[in-house]
């Protein structure tokens, strides 16, 4: 509903009634009227990257979209969406730069992914939380949905941190393909498998194209003993595995402050 109209129909409903009287009765509905009207301005467009076409959508805060395009009418209806939340802007000159990070991420640039992020269209608290949560996972890192839950409040809410992986406004720069099964399954990505595939692979993950699993040459750590272990060590049996999270090797298990096992002796 338009701003005039709302106001209109406000105004002969409580004709005659005092200016504070007003105000209380048509609170919710100008909060939300004006709510839609202080829109931010987004600037949109459609980049290139080696994951295939993204529709980018940046705010003066950071990235607000970043968006698989998977064919059909999926640009149309985004952007239809986008419009209820965003102003928007046909700016590929600022929305440019995404693509050329990507880029250089994909190649092996640690670094190269320097966008801010903007959190707007998350669409709960607890996803925005969860989001915040996994921005933790370094690169060359996996963590299982059961124990980014943990790490987020929900120890038992793997089904609705898996629901906010998918719903990720913002996939790659908030890592979601980051986020596996507790068994080792590489698990679904809003982008597809072979999207997955290609990100843990740039992050140092021996993955063949088709690989359902995590290789055997990962390492594990556990976030409160600060020990990683080989996949096979005989403590696997016994650790709690909400506090786990898996390296592509020992390299990235150091680097993200753990010490090698005396049992195993990782390497």
């Amino acid at each position: 509903m338009k701003i005039e109209k709302l106001i209109g129909s406000i105004g002969g409903e409580f004709e005659g009634h005092e200016i504070d009287a007003l105000l209380n009765n048509s609170r919710s509905r100008v909060d939300h009227a004006l709510k839609r009207v202080r829109r931010p301005d987004a600037a949109v467009g459609i980049v290139k990257s080696p994951l295939g076409d993204l529709l980018v959508a940046m705010t003066g805060r950071g990235i607000v979209l970043n968006h698989y395009l998977l064919g059909g009418d999926d640009l149309a209806a985004t952007i239809a969406k986008l419009r209820f939340e965003l102003d928007l802007v046909d700016d590929r000159r600022t929305i440019k730069e995404v693509g050329e990070e990507i880029r250089r991420y994909i190649g092996g640039e640690a670094a190269a992914l320097r966008r801010n992020i903007d959190l707007t269209l998350a669409v709960s608290p607890f996803q925005k939380k969860v989001l915040h949560k996994l921005q933790e996972v370094p690169r060359g890192t996996v963590v299982s949905y059961q124990a980014l839950g943990a790490a987020a409040g929900a120890p038992k809410g793997a089904r609705a941190v898996g629901n906010a992986m998918h719903n990720n406004p913002v996939p790659i720069y908030v890592p979601c393909h980051r986020v596996i099964a507790s068994d080792g399954r590489i698990g679904g990505y809003g982008g597809g498998a072979a999207r997955k595939l290609q990100l843990l692979r740039s992050e140092g993950f021996a993955l063949a194209d088709a690989a359902l699993r995590l290789p055997d040459n990962v390492v594990w750590g556990h976030k409160g003993t600060k020990i990683y272990c080989r996949a096979n060590c005989r403590t696997a049996a016994r650790v709690d595995r909400s506090r786990i999270l898996f390296f592509a090797g020992a390299r990235e298990a150091r680097q993200a402050g753990m010490r090698p096992c005396k049992i195993c002796q990782p390497a």
